[in-house]
């Protein structure tokens, strides 16, 4: 049995206008939208929409160039 991955939850205001970084969507006000920091880099933040999650969609840093589910 595998332990589960604890992933600290990224905070953003409530100004800030949100895309999903695999397939531009303005996801700002959508429910199950994640936000977090490149686990690669840990400089970039990360915001994938439900859809994308779910379809495992890859997502790309756009600071270091890491490549991620």
């Amino acid at each position: 049995m595998s332990t589960p991955r604890m992933m600290k939850i990224e905070l953003v205001r409530a100004d800030e206008e949100l895309y999903c970084v695999s397939c531009g969507r303005r996801v700002t006000y959508e429910k199950n939208v994640v936000v977090f920091k490149c686990p690669n880099c840990g400089e970039a933040t990360i915001v994938r929409c439900n859809k994308c999650r779910e379809h495992v969609n890859d997502y790309v840093c756009p600071a270091c160039g890491f490549k991620g589910p």
